[in-house]
C-alpha cells in the first residue's frame, strides 16, 4: 500500500512542531526517516498511525 501525505501540519501547545507539504512512501520499498533529535520523526509516524 502506498502512503501519501499532503499538506500535513501539527501544532502542540499552540506551536507548530511539524509541517510537511508533501511526502510519498511507495509500497514494497524500504524507507528511512533520518534527522536530528526534535525534528518530528516520531510525531510523523504517530500521526500516520492515527495515534496523535
Amino acid at each position: 500500500m502506498d502512503v501519501t501525505i499532503e499538506g500535513l501540519r501539527f501544532a502542540r501547545r499552540g506551536r507548530e512542531v511539524l509541517s510537511i507539504p508533501g511526502l510519498q512512501f511507495a509500497a514494497g520499498r524500504a524507507t528511512a526517516l533520518l534527522g536530528p533529535n526534535g525534528a518530528g520523526k516520531t510525531t510523523l509516524l504517530r500521526l500516520v498511525a492515527a495515534l496523535e
